[in-house]
């Protein structure tokens, strides 16, 4: 970490290059609270951490600024991984899992860490240590403390640095296309903690602090607080979301679905207080309902819409007519590497969380990599090299064209299926929707 906080040319050029992919991976990228970072000033960030290495590039691309990250250690194990995460300014902190023998080295990382502080520069941290993987934050670590006071310490406490809490939000931890929401709290000024710890010691001090910073990214996420129930309220941001967003006013999901969704967990949380059991027999019939959506091939959005008409039906297949030449040129240029970079790896992947992760730094590799190749493949064919590289251009978005005409016609199958589940009269088609029917008045009870 010597100098790490140096601007390198290497790093440069590297977020300039992750930041296209980045964003062409997502729908939506949504910034707010960006005047909450203060200018000049020693900053650590402080956010929740749901998707693996996924989390620090939405803090660089969000806070626009170029913060050290320090992570748990047994992720740089492998030595390529290590580099990479070392050239992203990812440095490692061990913990006593790592090893007893292991912990001597976070002295240098620790001094490193508030050179850096003294310095103005910034720091970032996931408290929590992990990713959790669903929208439920666990209980924070003694990292942030342990560095503040350290500094606090070495500078006669006279720093003040200012803990900034971060919401990272996703719509969805490994599709294509997904919506993302960072918030940027009120920053925590250090001193406050300065008179805890100087008269009654680190310990109250620190879990003073560690409080402090979970009540205020909890504030800024979708926070289920009993991941017991958690496919309870999973279910309830799809089924209810639009309705909720109806009754709030929102017109912009994309922009406000962090706002809707807490709303949804604040109103469940509410009528589930002091009632586990209540909560553990809607969980029961949510697991079930998703069991039997997944059996008969239905998606949320299907049901929610219900049944599609001719008209509709006609209309959907005339825009994706329309669509069809930017799709198929979309798929053929683009069709094998997006494939290859999300699917082939998965079952050799337990944690889901690095799916995106893994998916990403093969995007990165892979479509660079493919865009010259491609130039030159198009060059030998029309024997013009700027037309070469402006139809390689253009099968970027035409690569999204064809993502979006894709989902689009999945959306009209599942209505059709719909339909047809229906005029069937499946007996599991209809256990499905009783088992919707209940959680549809227990959340409408819930948020009413």
């Amino acid at each position: 970490m010597k100098n790490v906080e140096d601007r390198s040319l290497i790093y440069t050029i590297l977020k300039f290059c992750t930041s296209i992919v980045h964003r062409f991976t997502l729908k939506h990228f949504t910034i707010n609270g960006l005047e909450n970072i203060p200018r000049g000033q020693p900053i650590i960030f402080a956010p929740n951490h749901q998707n693996a290495l996924l989390d620090p590039l939405a803090v660089v691309f969000a806070s626009k600024s170029e913060p050290i990250f320090l992570a748990r250690a047994d992720i740089f194990k492998n030595k390529f991984i290590a580099r990479f995460l070392n050239a992203i300014k990812i440095a490692p902190v061990y913990r006593i899992r790592d090893g007893k023998e292991s912990l001597g080295k976070n002295k240098d990382v620790f001094e490193n860490s508030v050179r850096i502080l003294q310095n103005n520069h910034s720091l970032c941290l996931f408290p929590e240590g992990k990713h959790v993987g669903m929208k439920s934050m666990d209980p924070h670590k003694k990292a942030i403390p342990r560095i503040v006071f350290i500094a606090a310490e070495l500078t006669n406490f006279d720093l003040d640095i200012n803990i900034v809490p971060v919401g990272i939000n996703y719509s969805h931890y490994y599709k294509f296309r997904r919506n993302v929401t960072i918030n940027f709290g009120e920053p925590i000024k250090t001193k406050a903690y300065y008179d805890i710890y100087k008269t009654v010691g680190e310990t109250k001090a620190s879990n003073a602090m560690r409080t402090d910073i979970f009540e205020a990214v909890r504030k800024l996420v979708v926070h289920v607080p009993n991941k017991n129930h958690y496919e309870l309220y999973e279910q309830a941001f799809e089924m209810m979301r639009n309705e909720t967003a109806q009754k709030l006013g929102v017109a912009r999901m994309h922009k406000y679905f962090v706002d809707i969704e807490r709303y949804i967990t604040s109103k469940i949380a509410d009528k589930l207080s002091d009632n586990d059991d209540l909560g553990d027999q809607f969980t029961q019939k949510a697991t079930k309902y998703q069991a039997l959506k997944e059996k008969l091939k239905l998606r949320e959005r299907a049901l929610v819409k219900g049944k599609i008409g001719f008209g509709k039906t006609a209309l959907s297949f005339f825009v994706m007519l329309l669509l069809l030449p930017f799709g198929i040129y979309g798929a053929l240029a683009n069709g094998w590497v997006f494939y290859v970079t999300r699917y082939p790896y998965r079952k050799k992947i337990k944690d889901r969380q690095f799916w995106s992760t893994f998916s990403f730094g093969l995007s990165f590799v892979l479509y660079y990599l493919w865009l010259i190749i491609l130039v030159f493949i198009l060059t030998a064919l029309f024997h013009n090299w700027l037309l070469a590289v402006i139809l390689a251009l253009v099968s970027i978005p035409s690569g999204i064209v064809a993502w979006e005409t894709g989902q689009l016609f999945l959306q009209v199958i599942r209505r059709l299926r719909f339909n047809w589940l229906q005029r069937q009269n499946s007996t599991t088609f209809a256990q499905m929707m009783e088992l919707r029917a209940e959680l549809y008045n227990f959340y409408q009870n819930s948020i009413s």
